[in-house]
């Protein structure tokens, strides 16, 4: 009895003294343990309270920062002249499969009863000669570590999305640069070292330092005259004076007047043969998926291949965007289709060059984000 009593009252003294060099060394713990995750953690926390909050975040890629003294790309029309709050998430080469992954990081009961998501898609994700899908350095990019151990230790996703992420990242290590090991390891292996994921659990809800009473966001109907909007869009567009594609005219003496030169206008369109060949359109059900349990279905905005340039082949691509809008459609989600399939179906400045829309565009990617998401009374 006194053997047991002895090593019960070892136990406690030992407990107390690791307990006691946790709590007055914990800053060098820390630093040891997570240092090269506090910034990377820090980052992740504004994405998840905004999608908590209820802000309206639209993902997207490079139409997003590619011209950014529009007046009316959301970020700008949004939140400096009606003064509504916006997130943009995204630039060039962001896709579906990071939208899901980040998503998924920042996944809990909460987003989903909350959270107001825009997804703006490309053509150009879905098509073209070399194989289509989402490339290593821009997962990196999004899924960087600290956003890594949120979707693996702490989000509330389920297993799927987090198994569909480690085995993109297994299948493209290669690609990786003397990966850490959020990367290095598969899922299944880090799961098995529960000591250690508690560990890294309790570090990153030490550096989630997010509000824990966020204000919900709401919205009102600002009530606009479009009409206005339009005739100032086309007063603040970029000139299109040098052709009459409705390109701007600095990328089209740039990049398309050499086309002409070599004969290589007007652009064909490739698209995969096979949709379950297609990792962009397999990616994409995989977003539509994820998006079922969301409270505020999601709002997906299918974008514009200007038609005066890519003439050749739209028989084929409109095939492919009547597909996408389908499998949008069955799943309950609302679409805002700017796709022309026909030149007398496209507007003379909705895009500013050949992919990316104009002024004229983002009124009516504005005007729907408004309908959808706002109300008279608040939404």
């Amino acid at each position: 009895m006194n053997k047991l009593f002895t090593n019960i009252l070892s136990f406690i003294s030992a407990s107390i003294v690791v307990i006691l060099v946790i709590y007055f060394g914990k800053d060098i713990i820390l630093n040891y343990y997570a240092k090269p995750l506090q910034d990377s953690l820090q980052k992740t926390v504004s994405l998840q309270s905004d999608l908590e909050t209820g802000k309206i975040v639209v993902f997207g890629s490079s139409e997003l920062v590619l011209y950014p003294n529009q007046k009316f790309l959301p970020q700008n029309f949004f939140n400096n002249d009606l003064n509504l709050p916006l997130r943009v998430q995204g630039n060039e080469g962001q896709q579906d499969f990071v939208i899901m992954a980040q998503l998924a990081a920042c996944d809990n009961d909460i987003v989903r009863q909350n959270a107001r998501v825009v997804v703006l898609l490309s053509p150009s994700w879905f098509t073209g000669s070399n194989d289509n899908g989402l490339i290593m350095p821009k997962f990196l990019e999004y899924m960087y570590s600290g956003m890594m151990n949120k979707l693996y230790f702490q989000s509330e996703t389920d297993d799927k999305y987090r198994n569909l992420v480690s085995d993109y990242i297994q299948k493209n290590i290669s690609l990786i640069k003397d990966p850490n090991f959020i990367y290095k390891f598969p899922l299944d292996i880090l799961e098995n070292d529960y000591l250690d994921n508690v560990i890294k659990k309790n570090l990153i809800e030490a550096f989630d330092s997010k509000d824990i009473n966020p204000q919900i966001v709401t919205y009102i109907n600002p009530k606009l005259d479009y009409d206005s909007l339009k005739i100032e869009a086309n007063s603040v567009a970029l000139s299109t004076s040098n052709n009459i594609y409705g390109i701007n005219n600095e990328y089209y003496t740039k990049y398309i007047e050499p086309q002409i030169r070599k004969r290589n206008f007007p652009f064909s369109i490739v698209v995969p043969p096979e949709l379950d060949k297609n990792q962009e359109y397999q990616d994409l059900l995989t977003l539509l998926d994820f998006f079922k349990s969301y409270k505020i279905k999601p709002l997906f905005i299918m974008q514009n291949l200007n038609p005066y340039v890519f003439e050749k082949n739209r028989d084929e691509a409109n095939e492919l965007m009547l597909n996408i809008k389908s499998k949008v459609l069955e799943h309950g989600f609302e679409y805002l289709d700017m796709w022309s399939y026909k030149k007398e179906d496209y507007q003379i400045g909705s895009m500013t060059d050949i992919v990316h829309m104009g002024e004229l565009g983002w009124i009516t990617v504005d005007k729907k984000i408004i309908d959808y998401f706002m109300t008279k009374k608040g939404n």
